[in-house]
Parts: C-alpha cells; structure tokens; sequence
C-alpha cells in the first residue's frame, strides 16, 4: 500500500514544555489512520506540526515523498493537506456557502469547484437547506459539518480531523463518523485525532495510542479495540 504521509521522529516544544517526544507515524493512501489518548497527550500537537501551524524542533515530515517541514500551511494546502481544527473554527459572521467558498480559496477549477460543491450538499443536505444562514446561528452538529464541508471544498488528497466529535449529542456523534467513512469510501485519506476512543477505533484500519508525547501501542484498529489495556485506559471497560 502506498504510504501517503511519514512522520519520523517528530519533537515539538512549546517553551520549555516537550509536547511530542520523537513520534513516527505513517499514513497509507485510502485508509483511516487515528490518533487517540488523553488530554495533552500531543494528538493535536502533531496535526498542527503536519499542517505547518506549529514547527517541530526536530523531525522530517515527508507527504508523497516530498519533505514538507519547513513549508507554510498555505503551502500544505496546496500540496493536498487540509485540517478540520478542534472547535470547528468556521467564520461565524459569513454564510454557509461564503464559509464553503472559502475552503476553495486555492483553486481555480470552477468546474471542480461546482462538483465538489454538489458532493458537499449530497453528504450534508442540511447546509444546502441553510446557504443565506450566518454560520454562527447554526447548531453544534451543523458547524460541524461546514467545517468538513469546507475542508472537502480545497479538493484535499488528505483530510485531517481534530476531535470532530467533540461536544456533539451521542445521535450526532454517530452522524458525523458515518460521514468520516463516507468520505473515506470516495477516495479521501483521513487522519483522526479523537477522544471518543471507541468510535475512532471502530472505524480506523489502524491506530496510535498517544501518552505524553510518545506512542505506547500501535496497530489495527480492530485489534486495538481488544486489547485489555486500551479498554480500560481509554474505553472504560
């Protein structure tokens, strides 16, 4: 299988804290690879280093082979990269279709730009129902599907999540992992970052458990869902 993303030996500091402490991890093309463990386990930490939003102090990034440490996040986007940050970060004061519009900010293919659109309201027919709305005045579960829609608007190769789930009702929460493997069946990479463990797990093809900074287990997700000390650190069973 084709690996889409390296990450190898990443170190990453903020001030004197030591927030990830020499991480690899790889990303094959097509397949769901996620992230989890505890708060200020380094899990957003690294997304943000991959996006070029924090740098690393010490490590290579390589993204289809090309070493993409040093480049700026706008640069990152352009190679195919995107990030769904934590919160949802959408403009609150712009509509629905402005917000979605922006996440095409790169592009020039109006074509690409129309049918991309089209797949975004196929996935989340709530955000056509809503274009003129203020993207502030929707709810939890809606922003965060314009937050997805709008990173499915920069025609990324790879999509990375952080905590999509994150403050969303258990119907919702359902919701949007279903859509994280819809995108995934239409061809996108995704990198998940999530503390809803169990769901992460359910859907990943494989896994990193994150402990201050450092990888303590890693395999399929499947596997990983079994095993007895996963259960009881991040499942509660």
């Amino acid at each position: 299988m084709l690996v889409m993303l390296t990450v190898k030996d990443l170190h990453v500091y903020y001030g004197g804290i030591h927030a990830i402490k020499g991480i690899s991890i790889e990303v094959p093309q097509g397949v769901i690879i996620t992230l989890i463990g505890a708060n200020g386990a380094g899990k957003s930490s690294t997304l943000r280093s991959i996006a070029g939003l924090v740098r690393q102090k010490n490590g290579i990034i390589s993204y289809n082979d090309e070493d993409i440490s040093r480049l700026s996040p706008e640069k990152i986007v352009e190679k195919g990269i995107v990030l769904v940050p934590e919160g949802r970060k959408i403009f609150p004061n712009l509509t629905v279709m402005e917000n979605l519009m922006l996440g095409a900010y790169l592009r020039k293919d109006e074509e690409g730009i129309k049918r991309d659109l089209e797949w975004v309201f196929e996935l989340f027919p709530r955000l056509k129902e809503r274009t003129w709305q203020k993207g502030g005045t929707l709810s939890g579960g809606e922003q965060q599907m314009l937050a997805l829609g709008r990173a499915l608007m920069g025609n990324p190769q790879l999509v990375m999540m952080d905590e999509p789930s994150l403050g969303l009702a258990p119907i919702l929460v359902k919701e949007v992992f279903d859509i994280i493997k819809e995108i995934n069946a239409q061809g996108k990479t995704i990198l998940l970052v999530e503390q809803n463990a169990f769901a992460a797990l359910n859907i990943a093809h494989y896994a990193y458990v994150l402990e201050v900074g450092q990888i303590v287990l890693k395999g399929p997700g499947e596997e990983l869902i079994k095993n007895p000390q996963v259960r009881e650190a991040y499942l509660g069973v």
